[in-house]
């Protein structure tokens, strides 16, 4: 059965296409190819099928569309269509479903791009478009179809950009003029499409119609955004008016057997980011503040960042302020909108700047695994993509200019808005960012902002009562709205009666008569709006209190309430309707400042010590159980310490590699706070368990987090009494110590492996002192690496999955090619290759092949050592992460071969290659080791490189 979305959705068998009666019917079965092979929730179902008037029954109405859908499709076994929580999943093959087959069909054009191959590049690209029929969806109509239909959309005009440029390239300008001008008539404001056509006209040698096609980008941009054209985009005009053709791919111009040319690692398609929350209905006043932020937006030709920092008091609207002006304005700013919330005053610890810098990099088009190490790669990495964009980037929640520094851009173009509660004087003095301080409303804006609320009739019918309210709440933006909003909610509660209770209720929250201070103006209304949940709502949101994390899953607040997951959903739900919590993204949920605050007041003054400690312990044994499945979906072949952490009430199941990565991304910053709230708390079990599961921080480059939570870790296993753990800590610390070069690496990696010997733990005795070797081999200390990595081989025969094994014969041909004993590296390396292979650890073999490569090297034999390499340069190119082991290596024994074979440019091709990796991950030494070779490519070579010695280090994960 074959289902198609990229035009009018339709279903095919071999006997003809199957008719689908019912828009509820077509809705239902679009949104599940939308995610095929992937759960999709009922909420979202039922919001694709009804958008935002759903009825009562909406749920019971579903299930039974989808068992007529199941007849229809003759889905009698649901196999096709099947049931899982929270929803339903449809399981449809790769080549059956036109969007899957679009999807790699771009892909597999990119691969023939990257190795050079532009003829089959775009075959495969022009196949891949030819399965359009028309808009994605075309006639289904929902708000959520929609939305979803021009995200295809928009990647069909993605391709069809790749398409024109290689087709162009290939010398078939004269072709694709006529296509792109079509293109262009329909888009006339996509820069990209305008720039193919530009580059095509001037390959015909029409260059007046080139120049008057970027005159009409130029003056309709203009009229329509107020903007020029962007940098990309005025460098072309510029080339064609000095005459400076672009010049086209000449593919048999490269010798056979030579590298194809560099690809950056870190590239992969991405739309152009729009990351703002979703701004409010009734935003009112602040028509000042809204105009001197206009006045700031960057002009053509401005010589430097924009920098506003906005600052005021704790429920004041800076970030409502902050998210309107932002979406008044983004349509300025064609390159994308960042946004993120630095969380400097509220739950936990601030944001890192890795951890933001990390999000903005995958924003911007770079692959988490390939996010280098070290927040000043990051920041450098994040500057480089941002130069030549015009990009508005939203700081929200900022502690101090120390923690925005970083993160902002360095060329002219952009516009940052950063909020906080701090002065931001920093910013202000060293990088001349302009200051806004926003104080309460005015009283003509608080009283417009409750008539919005509770309604023009009952605002006149009582004036005295409304002008009470806005004099008690102090005219805070927050308590005003949520006073308000309980006068709105129910119509048997008049304004004057919340007054009454605003005037004398005594509680801690008290002060809002008074208005000196923003928390305790806020106390009172958020308990009436307390008062008004069910026994069920209230328990959750004080558990919510509890949490440790800056936002939190379905799964994880059903943990803390004790509930099940599709109970817990409906109460979230319940909660952000009354806007005590928010949606932070689909399924996962966050509070203000203020509402985190009370809610905790709630826990501590509502629920006893042991009901509180109790809740901690089912989130924590939640967060600890599924992040060891979901390390074991990660690493299957590792063997871990903590092997079976106890079983929460409802495990989360986490289906394979992918899904794993997902739930490590979205769960990061939680996991760290997690493991610093077990170890602040003597929480000491889950502290340990969550260190042995933080090994995808390794995989995201994450070395400073994996020190810090191995350094909180150990004070924990210290306390425990158990050896072994102190070691495992100490192995997970030293590692990232030692991958970033740190002086303290050996003590830990020593002592780690003095503890295991004592205990008599194999599996830390065997990793601790292979990182040691490797450790002292880099030291060039290798009489003592090489009793390490003898002992480890002595060890690993039959222990694990043979992959202990295999890393041992790595290192010790690794260390043999130092020592030049070439055939004894050979062999070494061959066994490790073949181990590797035997299990599926394409990483490790990549490395292994890399070793059998430097010792055919030594021995003289450098073809053989150039097959080995492309051998282990194919495998690095399909890694997850860790290139700089798995591919960046590899390509710098490759340039040595081709440079003593005299093939000079190409050697040079590989070392640049192998520098940019290195960079991009913050290994600065052997970035500048590849830069060296390049500056002295002249000279005959005399040894082997000593950055071609590069450790196996695909071995602990």
């Amino acid at each position: 059965m074959d289902f198609r979305v990229l035009g009018a959705l339709e279903v095919w068998t071999g006997c003809g296409r199957v008719l689908l009666p019912g828009a509820r019917r077509q809705r239902l079965l679009a949104a599940l190819l939308l995610a095929p092979n992937s759960v999709v929730p009922l909420s979202r179902l039922v919001e694709t099928i009804w958008d935002d008037e759903p009825p009562a029954t909406a749920v019971k109405q579903l299930r039974n569309s989808v068992s007529a859908l199941r007849e229809r499709l003759g889905d009698t076994g649901q196999g096709l269509i099947r049931t899982e929580e929270p929803g339903y999943r449809i399981c449809v093959g790769a080549e059956r479903l036109d969007s899957l087959r679009f999807a790699a069909g771009v892909a597999e054009s990119r691969r023939h791009a990257a190795e050079g191959r532009l003829d089959r590049a775009a075959q495969a690209i022009r196949s891949a478009l030819g399965l359009w029929r028309g808009p994605a969806l075309a006639g289904l109509g929902t708000a959520a179809l929609t939305r979803s239909a021009a995200r295809w959309d928009e990647q069909r005009l993605g391709a069809l950009e790749l398409c024109a440029t290689w087709r162009t390239e290939l010398g078939e300008h004269h072709e694709v003029v006529d296509e792109l001008a079509a293109l262009v008539h329909d888009h006339p404001l996509r820069e990209g499409l305008h720039a193919q056509l530009m580059t095509a006209l001037d390959h015909c040698g029409r260059r007046a119609d080139a120049l008057q096609v970027f005159h009409r980008l130029r003056t309709r941009l203009a009229e329509e955004l107020g903007v020029g054209p962007g940098a990309d985009v005025r460098r072309l005009h510029e080339q064609i008016l000095r005459g400076e053709s672009r010049p086209r791919r000449d593919d048999s111009a490269r010798p056979f057997g030579a590298v194809p040319a560099p690809r950056k690692p870190f590239a992969v398609a991405s739309p152009v980011p729009r990351q703002l929350p979703q701004t409010i209905r009734d935003f009112t006043g602040r028509a000042d503040h809204l105009g001197s932020l206009d006045a700031l937006l960057p002009t053509a030709g401005g010589q430097a960042v924009v920098i506003s920092a906005l600052d005021g008091s704790g429920g004041v609207g800076k970030t409502t302020l902050a998210v309107h002006w932002a979406h008044r304005v983004q349509n300025r700013f064609p390159d994308g909108t960042l946004h993120t919330n630095l969380r400097g005053y509220g739950p936990g610890r601030p944001a890192s700047t890795d951890e933001v810098l990390d999000d903005f990099l995958v924003a911007l088009g770079v692959h988490p695994a390939a996010v280098p190490a070290g927040t000043g790669a990051r920041s450098g990495l994040f500057r480089t993509l941002a130069a030549g964009r015009r990009m508005l980037i939203v700081l929200d929640n900022a502690n101090s200019a120390e923690q925005v520094r970083p993160l902002l851009p360095g060329a002219p173009g952009c516009m940052v808005l950063v909020t906080s509660r701090d002065s931001l004087t920093g910013l202000v003095v060293t990088e001349a960012a302009h200051r806004l301080t926003l104080d309460v409303l005015s009283p003509a804006e608080a009283l417009s902002l409750v008539v919005g609320i509770i309604g023009p009739a009952r605002a006149q019918a009582e004036p005295a009562a409304v002008e009470d309210l806005i004099r008690l709440c102090a005219r805070l933006p927050l308590a005003l709205r949520i006073a308000a909003g309980r006068a709105a909610a129910y119509e048997r509660v008049s304004v004057a009666d919340i007054v009454t209770e605003l005037a004398e209720e005594d509680s801690r929250l008290d002060a809002l008569s008074w208005g000196q201070d923003p928390y305790a103006a806020v106390r009172n209304v958020l308990q009436w709006s307390y008062e008004q949940l069910t026994a069920s709502q209230a328990q959750l949101f004080r558990r919510l209190g509890l949490h440790p994390g800056p936002d939190i899953s379905t799964p994880a607040a059903a943990a803390l309430a004790h509930r099940p997951p599709r109970e817990t959903r409906q109460l979230l739900k319940s909660l952000a309707d009354a806007h005590l919590i928010e949606p932070s993204a689909h399924d996962r949920y966050r509070f203000h400042d203020l509402l985190r605050a009370y809610a905790d007041e709630l826990a501590g003054a509502q629920d006893t010590e042991d009901e509180r400690r109790h809740a901690l312990d089912a989130v924590l044994t939640w967060y600890t159980h599924t992040a060891h499945t979901a390390d074991r979906r990660l690493y299957p072949t590792c063997t871990r310490l903590v092997t079976h952490p106890a079983e929460p009430a409802h495990p989360y199941p986490v289906a394979d590699r992918d899904h794993a990565w997902a739930w490590f991304t979205a769960e990061r910053a939680n996991l760290v706070a997690a493991l610093h709230h077990a170890v602040d708390r003597v929480m000491d079990r889950y502290a340990l368990h969550l260190v042995d599961a933080l090994g995808f921080l390794v995989l995201m480059g994450g070395w400073e987090e994996r020190i810090d939570t191995a350094t909180a870790g150990l004070r924990a296993a210290r306390r425990s009494g158990r050896t072994e753990h102190e070691a495992n800590v100490l192995l997970a610390r030293g590692e990232a110590l030692a991958h970033l070069r740190h002086a303290d690496a050996e003590p830990d990696l020593a002592r780690a492996c003095a503890l295991a010997q004592d205990v008599g733990n194999i599996h830390i005795q065997i990793a601790a002192r292979t990182e040691l070797g490797q450790l002292l081999r880099r030291q060039t200390r290798f009489t003592e690496a090489l009793h390490h990595f003898g002992e480890v081989r002595v060890l690993s025969p039959g222990f694990d999955t043979g992959r202990w094994e295999a890393v041992a014969e790595g290192n010790i041909a690794q260390l043999h090619a130092d020592l030049g004993n070439h055939r004894q590296a050979v062999d070494h390396g061959t066994r490790s290759a073949l181990l590797r292979h035997r299990i599926g650890d394409a990483d490790g073999e990549a490395c292994a092949l890399s070793a059998i490569a430097r010792g055919w090297q030594g021995i003289g034999d450098h073809d053989t050592a150039i097959i080995h390499c492309r051998r282990a340069i194919a495998l690095g190119r399909a890694s997850l992460g860790s290139h700089d082991e798995t591919l960046a290596w590899p390509l710098a024994v490759l340039a040595t071969s081709l440079h003593h074979l005299g093939r000079r440019s190409e050697a040079i091709a590989c070392w640049q290659e192998a520098a940019a990796i290195y960079t991009d991950r913050g290994l600065d030494a052997d970035a500048a080791a590849m830069h060296h070779h390049i500056r002295t490519a002249d000279h005959p070579l005399t040894g082997p490189h000593p950055a071609d010695g590069t450790a196996d280090r695909s071995l602990i994960r």
